[in-house]
């Protein structure tokens, strides 16, 4: 399994067997089943760092959480969300998590579990949230076809920490407001350069634009024939793949640009189709390589396709329409049985407590009295306590004094020591070329 580099991770509306479950793409075999999740909601399924796989249960209020190498949930711990979830994203590195209920956006810190903030800015179901791969950003798209940019550092420190309240939290405006859709976004799809590429959302209104998230223009407005359900880039980013209700998947090239901005495209003619599903198309991705697409639909399969020939290579049925599929990087820690988990969790608070109206008062009775006002006796012993510490602060300033005193005396006999002896040998030095000079006189005269 260490040679494995990529693995499909699914989930399907039927869990009598697994909530969700890790195949090898290349073989289709089951390397991993995950149970007691109940049924998934549609494209929550996500993962918490390396460490941990979560996804918020369909019919019920819970977030449910699986260590990488365990099938059974988080022991001794549970996620219990406001209301019932219909997205749900956590950042790359696992620090912070959102979920959409009803038409707001709760976000939490994952070590604490403290609710930073709750955002009310849409008018409708919040369907999809997704962050940047950097973490920075997350885009949300609602039921009332806005899809909105929000800076992460911006929603989750708020300027009056401590007058935050339920009323006042969430005051903050996004980054980009896009409101170009006229029915429900059913799914989005972000760049791998985050804020310096693109943003791609597809709708119920049989409309795809692309956006790009450096400027916050519309760069691209493809309208097809059938309502959209599901959408990914290849891994160069050069095409677009846009899955349909029918159950087909429609490729559409970005590197030959169209003269104008809204373009109709033709699915018969001149655009390159996938077709082997019989009904909608949930999930989408491609693998790393860029050479296989992967597509799960409401039909029961997901389906395995080799891009350049249009062609599925293989076939892994499930029990139900499939909810959650994508590629994702091979974690060795899953095939590990004990493992130590970098990423610290804690349950999630529900209501931001500075606001709450249910605060419980707990009295605390303490048994020590407390003196506010010193006793007499307790003044005279410090001032007593004081003059000893004076005291003997004094005999020893004294004692340093002195042996500063003895070290200077000592310095100075040193240097008059040193002085002496220089000056002493000094005439010597001096004598010596007077001698030889009266020498080289007698040798001359001698010579003559």
């Amino acid at each position: 399994m260490a040679a494995l580099l990529e693995v499909l991770v699914t989930s399907d509306s039927n869990n009598t067997l697994w909530t969700n479950a890790i195949w090898d793409p290349h073989t289709g075999t089951s390397l991993m089943t995950y149970k007691g999740g109940g049924t998934a909601e549609n494209k929550t399924l996500t993962s918490i760092g390396n460490d941990y796989l979560a996804a918020v249960e369909k019919t019920k209020p819970v977030l449910h959480v699986w260590p990488v190498n365990s099938y059974q949930t988080v022991q001794g711990m549970r996620f219990i969300l406001p209301g019932k979830a219909t997205a749900f994203a956590v950042t790359p590195d696992g620090s912070f998590m959102v979920a959409g209920i009803d038409e707001k956006i709760y976000l939490w810190q994952t070590a604490s579990g403290n609710l930073l903030t709750i955002i009310s800015k849409h008018y409708q179901k919040v369907a999809m949230l997704k962050f940047t791969p950097d973490g920075r950003y997350f885009v949300s798209a609602s039921d009332d076809g806005i899809v909105m940019v929000w800076s992460l550092a911006t929603v989750s420190a708020h300027p009056e920490v401590d007058l935050v309240s339920q009323t006042s939290a969430g005051q903050h405006d996004p980054v980009y407001i896009f409101s170009n859709h006229s029915l429900p976004v059913t799914d989005l799809c972000i760049s791998k350069t985050g804020m310096h590429g693109r943003l791609s959302t597809i709708s119920s209104d049989r409309t795809c634009k692309i956006y790009d998230l450096a400027s916050g223009e519309m760069l691209l407005n493809l309208v097809f024939d059938v309502p959209l359900s599901a959408i990914t880039f290849d891994v160069l980013e050069l095409n677009v793949f846009v899955g349909t209700t029918e159950g087909k998947i429609h490729q559409f090239s970005l590197t030959n640009p169209p003269r104008t901005r809204d373009v109709l495209v033709n699915t018969e003619s001149n655009c390159p189709t996938f077709s082997s599903h019989t009904k909608a198309v949930t999930c989408l991705s491609v693998s790393l390589d860029g050479e296989t697409l992967m597509s799960g639909s409401n039909d029961e399969q997901v389906i395995l396709w080799h891009i350049p020939s249009k062609q599925p290579v293989r076939i892994i049925r499930h029990k139900g329409p499939i909810t959650n599929a994508f590629f994702t990087v091979n974690n060795p820690a899953i095939y590990k049985q004990e493992f130590s988990p970098n990423i610290v969790l804690h349950g999630l608070e529900r209501t931001l407590e500075k606001d709450a109206e249910d605060v419980t008062e707990i009295e605390i009775l303490i048994k020590n009295k407390i003196d506010f006002w010193p006793d007499a006796i307790g003044v005279i012993e410090d001032t007593v306590i004081s003059k000893e510490v004076e005291h003997e602060f004094k005999y020893k300033e004294e004692g340093l004094q002195a042996e500063i005193n003895r070290l200077k005396t000592i310095n100075s006999n040193l240097y008059a020591i040193a002085v002496q002896k220089s000056l002493e040998s000094l005439p010597q030095e001096a004598d010596t070329p007077s001698k030889n000079k009266k020498k080289r006189k007698r040798k001359q005269k001698s010579s003559e």
